[in-house]
This record gives structure tokens, sequence and C-alpha cells, in this order.
């Protein structure tokens, strides 16, 4: 009953690295998934947050960390008619929906309180985000690994041939193991022999890259 929509793969532009090395998903491009999909028929509200105080820096200056918990809810589409009424006469039809909540928490620890507090809110909407699918394939090592492959594959020609293999094989539901046959290749690409410049414009078309 979750809109499919909602839980489609990011461009690969949109997919970042954060300081550890992890790939992610601005907080913006949760909220426009949400807009997109949803329209009005969500919400986000805070149950709870706090500021403790952090131990400082080795240089003595104050940290503070946040911590928010928070319900994202979502109103599925239609899910049937009713009728309401005991009489004929006064009976009237009714659409019925159906609403769908998740809890999120999140923590962060930073020198201003505020920036603490708005990023700790982020982290917990993205959390509950998670549970219903968004972005939850980023947390697959072969999807990272696939992700990591279309970031090179813009500036690397080995890494755009690699991608095409990988590709190939999604689209013709192939297992990871077998590589398919190069005229499958070209197939999947629409090319009547290899080129990288077209390749690589094709997968950029396709939104691949």
């Amino acid at each position: 009953m979750i809109p499919t929509d909602l839980t489609e793969k990011f461009h690969p532009s949109l997919v970042k690295k954060n300081q550890s090395g992890q790939d992610y998903v601005a907080i913006n491009d949760y909220i426009n998934r949400l807009n997109e999909t949803l329209g009005a028929l969500w919400s986000w509200s805070v149950n709870s947050w706090k500021i403790l105080d952090a131990p400082p820096t080795k240089t003595g200056k104050p940290q503070y960390t946040a911590v928010v918990q928070g319900t994202l809810m979502i109103i599925l589409n239609d899910i049937g008619v009713i009728s309401v009424g005991e009489d004929d006469e006064d009976a009237f039809l009714t659409t019925q929906r159906a609403s769908v909540a998740r809890d999120g928490i999140g923590a962060n620890t930073n020198f201003d309180p505020d920036t603490a507090v708005k990023s700790a809110q982020a982290e917990a909407l993205k959390k509950a985000c998670h549970q219903f699918g968004i972005a939850l394939y980023l947390w697959d090592v072969a999807e990272r690994d696939f992700v990591e492959l279309q970031r090179r594959a813009k500036t690397d020609d080995g890494a755009l041939k690699h991608l095409v293999v990988a590709y190939t094989q999604r689209v013709l539901e192939l297992d990871p193991g077998t590589n398919p046959d190069p005229t499958a290749i070209l197939d999947v690409l629409g090319l009547d022999e290899w080129d990288t410049s077209n390749a690589r414009t094709i997968l950029t078309k396709k939104g691949v890259i």
C-alpha cells in the first residue's frame, strides 16, 4: 500500500559521502521525495528533544549534544468507498483513508546548540523515512558498490566499463557473477559497436550516471 515512487532510488548525483566515507542523501532530498510523492499527505511531529552538555574539545571549547525523537505519518491513497447512514435516504458514500506512522530518533553534537538540534531532527526524520523504505537500499553493500561505480563512471573510463556490465546484469536480471555477452551489452545500450563517449551519454540520459 506504500506508494512505489516513495522508495525509488535517488539519482546518483544526490548520493554523497560524509566525512566517515559513508553514503548519504541530504535531508532536503528526503523532504522533496515526500512532497513530490505524497503532496500534503504526510506530516512530521517532534515528540521530544533535549540538549546535553558534551565533553569539551581539547582546547576547552564547549560542545552540545542534541537528541530528537519524532513521528513521520503518511496518509495512504483512498483504500475504499464506504456507505455512511442507516437508511437509503440519509446514506451517502465517502472515501476511506488509512494512515501509517513510524518513529525516528537522531542525535548530533555541535559547538552551536541550535545547529545540533536541527541536525538531530534531520537524522530522526531520515531514520523514520528508512522504515518506509526511503533510501534503505544504501544499507546494502552491493547497492553501495553500484553507487560508487556510478560516481566514478562520470570521469573514469575503466569504471564506466564495469558499470555497463553491472547495469546490463540488472536490466537482464542476470546473476551478479554472470558476465553478459558483449552483444547483450550493446543491445541494452542501443549501440551497434562499443563507443565510450556514446555509452556515457546514453547512461547519463537514462539517469544511471
